[in-house]
């Protein structure tokens, strides 16, 4: 099974935010145990300890328990962990996301509804192409959308999305583990992070490590969307 690990960033209803972001990504259920070694071993390398959770905005400006560890060190922990995204994709990891600009209707769900139609399309890709019978479940951060997430996917499995499509791959409607206790949730908060940096500050410091590593083929990239 295919497991989308996802998060949100940017805020839909403050106006001073212009794009909401929800992403994460993909992986086949046995990776996530080396995920999340390898993610302790890169908080081992720079903090000596892994009791710390690996949340991006916090760590880049500074603050709570990360106020006191030098800019550098904050730094390098993101860098390390997008490389090592980079570094296995598409083997441990394949990207999704969506960016949608705060001034359109309904952007909660459309950010939702286009992430899963990306990933049951890849797992779709999975079964014509390889024969192979690829089933897929999300699992977003604890949020007060849980409920909200958890109706649309069920409207999208038995009547179909705002495409009429329906979600014919996914085991389940949506789970929700608190980040602390996942380093993989953990994950896709810096991705999601990422995409928010680039698209609202312009900041491709982050961005521009991962940008390759979404859902493709050859040359098209199905798996990030930005709408306007």
């Amino acid at each position: 099974m295919y497991l989308l690990y996802a998060d949100d960033s940017g805020v839909v209803f403050d106006p001073n935010v212009k794009y909401s972001v929800l992403a994460g990504f993909a992986t086949f259920e046995s990776h996530t145990y080396w995920i999340q070694k390898a993610i302790d071993f890169i908080m081992e390398k720079h903090l000596g300890r892994i009791d710390v959770e690996l949340h991006a905005s916090p760590i880049r400006s500074g603050k709570g328990f990360w106020r006191s560890i030098p800019k550098l060190t904050r730094d390098s922990i993101l860098i390390d962990c997008l490389s090592y995204i980079k570094a296995n994709y598409p083997r441990q990891f394949i990207l999704f996301g969506a960016v949608i600009n705060n001034k359109r209707e309904c952007v909660s769900e459309e950010l939702f509804s286009q992430l899963t139609s990306r990933f049951d399309k890849f797992l779709k890709r999975k079964f014509v192409k390889n024969g192979e019978s690829a089933r897929g479940l999300c699992i977003f951060d604890k949020s007060k959308m849980e409920n909200q997430y958890q109706n649309w996917s069920r409207i999208y499995q038995t009547l179909g999305n705002r495409w009429n499509e329906k979600l014919n791959n996914f085991a389940e409607v949506p789970l929700f583990l608190e980040s602390s206790i996942s380093r993989s949730i953990q994950v896709a908060d810096l991705i999601a992070f990422s995409l928010y940096r680039y698209f609202e500050h312009f900041d491709d410091s982050f961005y521009s490590i991962i940008k390759d590593c979404f859902d493709r083929e050859k040359n098209q990239i199905h798996g990030l969307l930005v709408v306007e």
